[in-house]
């Protein structure tokens, strides 16, 4: 009897970001694991995080075990309200695909909840087995990334008791990409939670020792989203006019709040920041390759202090200097893992950033120790074997 899995995430390759990059290794982990019994259905969408990053790709694919369907959904440039726009489009797509195929296991790797609480309604509909990948806090980050205390709190109440509470409190397991979150989860029994963070993509394995940078000018460079999360516009802007004509800024991504830190370099008339549309990864390694600094900063949020970026997996697997204005958990997990060739300063302390740069002795290192614990592939095939546990054997 043909067994079936149905594993929704909303990113997938080749679109850019952190879920797409986790969730399309974890699919050919999966399918290294599963044998011509078990039929692996991927529900995502076609590429849309970014307006001007846009593959064509085929919208099925079906090859061994592989059933994979990208849904054509509106593009929301990481708006709030464009992405639940976007994803009530998935939503429905997945629902009239789903609605006749019978289904062993459902799998949601979920960074704003909406997915992980998809999977739920699926899965408890037909009383299935539920693995959730958690990637973030929504509830608890709703409160901050709204402006409006009186609409924030509200909905992050309705948003924990109504949909977060009941999906996880359904699933099987839970899988946690950052232990920040495991006191948020203290309702949850622990043996049902595991901890399989991001992880080093091949592209960074094996990267050949930095050339001297032939520059006068030091370069540092961030890659990544650039919203409210990010909060860019609070450090980059009085950061690059403090440090002045001597430092270069590579800003490269998009987001919602780009025009914010466009507008705030525009009214300190800064020139030494170059803002880059996003870009494939092969051309993104050559941008750290041509850097002194990489650079990395989360909002001063009191959520924040429980996640860990992805992007501290890339830049950790070279041997650049990391500059992390992060704080909590992710403050933790640097000063444990990655040890050396790191300054890490509070959020938006723009002041200890800049210290550090203009009085940094400037040195490249290698970390081998960070690079073969954190390989993605190693930390994917482990949570496949995690997830198909609960595939019932007969």
């Amino acid at each position: 009897m043909i067994k079936r899995i149905l594993f929704l995430s909303y990113y997938y390759t080749p679109d850019l970001g952190p879920g797409a990059f986790r969730n399309t290794a974890l699919v050919e982990s999966i399918l290294k694991e599963i044998h011509e019994d078990t039929i692996l259905d991927v529900m995502t969408t076609m590429p849309n995080r970014y307006q001007s990053f846009n593959d064509e790709v085929p919208a099925h694919v079906n090859s061994g075990s592989l059933r994979l369907h990208r849904f054509a959904v509106p593009q929301h440039t990481n708006g709030f309200w464009k992405q639940i726009k976007s994803f009530l489009s998935y939503r429905k797509q997945v629902l009239q695909a789903t609605k006749a195929t019978h289904y062993d296991l459902v799998f949601a790797s979920s960074s704003k909840l909406f997915t992980a609480y998809l999977a739920f309604q699926i899965a408890k509909k037909r009383r299935l087995p539920l693995y959730i990948d958690l990637r973030d806090l929504f509830a608890e980050n709703i409160r901050e990334l709204i402006k409006w205390p009186f609409i924030a709190y509200p909905l992050s109440w309705i948003l924990k008791i109504f949909f977060e509470k009941p999906c996880l409190k359904y699933a099987t397991h839970i899988n946690v990409n950052s232990e920040g979150f495991l006191k948020s989860l203290d309702y949850i029994k622990h043996e049902r939670i595991s901890f399989f963070p991001n992880g080093i993509d091949d592209l960074f394995l094996n990267i050949p020792p930095s050339q001297e940078v032939q520059s006068n000018i030091k370069i540092v460079c961030y890659a990544g989203n650039i919203g409210e999360g990010q909060g860019l516009d609070k450090i980059i802007p009085p950061l690059a006019q403090k440090l002045g004509s001597g430092f270069l800024f590579y800003i490269i991504g998009a987001g919602n709040t780009k025009q914010k830190l466009i507008d705030a370099l525009n009214n300190l008339n800064i020139k030494n920041v170059k803002l880059i549309s996003p870009v494939k990864r092969a051309e993104l390694m050559q941008y750290y390759q041509q850097s002194h600094y990489l650079f990395l900063h989360l909002n001063d949020f009191e959520a924040f202090r429980k996640v860990l970026p992805s992007k501290l997996f890339e830049y950790g697997a070279m041997d650049k200097p990391i500059l992390a204005g992060v704080a909590g958990y992710a403050k933790e997990f640097i000063e444990k893992h990655i040890q050396s060739n790191y300054f890490v300063f509070e959020p938006c302390d723009w002041k200890s950033a800049y210290h550090y740069l203009v009085n940094d002795h400037y040195q490249v290192m290698t970390r081998p120790t960070f690079i073969a614990k954190f390989r993605r592939e190693t930390i994917s095939d482990q949570m496949a074997k995690s997830i198909l546990f609960y595939l019932p054997k007969n």
